[in-house]
């Protein structure tokens, strides 16, 4: 069975994005290793996450593979737009949780990448088990928050805390 786990960047107030889902607050930060990742990307067979941030990451990188950790990682994008799938991607309009549950079945690991309306969902689910947070020295103030509202409380277990550069990052791993 596969683990499904959130690896990605906030501002100190917890802003993944801009209000236009510009992410150079980060890009653009000095310092970051340039392994950083390497080591849980290249354990991720699957990707979950929104069509903006595929959108971007194509954009920014467009002869790159998404994970260059790991090139044959498979990606799947939520979108509600009709798409033609790609070699390691897959357009859906399938829902997040009914397809994270079919990856964690699965042997290998899913990557969760985006904001709230991907990893939220699954935070209510109980799905998410690992959270790779990297804490970027900005406040923002304003934005695209990673974290939105949950019914209940998800309580998580603090496994390490070191720096990246400029970064500090926070590994979580789900309370039972």
């Amino acid at each position: 069975m596969g683990k499904l786990v959130f690896y990605g960047a906030t501002s100190l107030d917890g802003y993944l994005a801009t209000d236009d889902d510009n992410l150079d607050w980060l890009t653009q930060l000095t310092g970051i290793p340039t392994d950083a990742g390497t080591a849980v990307l290249s354990q991720m067979t699957n990707a979950i996450m929104g069509r903006v941030t595929y959108d971007y990451v194509a954009q920014q990188a467009p002869n790159a593979p998404f994970n260059p950790a790991n090139p044959q990682m498979h990606n799947y994008v939520l979108t509600r737009q009709n798409r033609l799938n790609l070699p390691h991607t897959t357009f859906t309009q399938q829902d997040v949780v009914t397809l994270a549950q079919d990856l964690r079945r699965q042997p290998g690991n899913t990557w969760i990448v985006g904001g709230q309306a991907v990893l939220t969902p699954l935070l209510a689910a109980n799905l998410v088990d690992t959270l790779y947070l990297q804490l970027a020295p900005i406040l923002l103030g304003h934005g695209k928050r990673l974290f939105g509202d949950l019914t209940n409380p998800q309580r998580f277990t603090l496994l390490q805390a070191h720096q990246l550069g400029p970064l500090a990052e926070l590994v979580y791993q789900r309370s039972n």
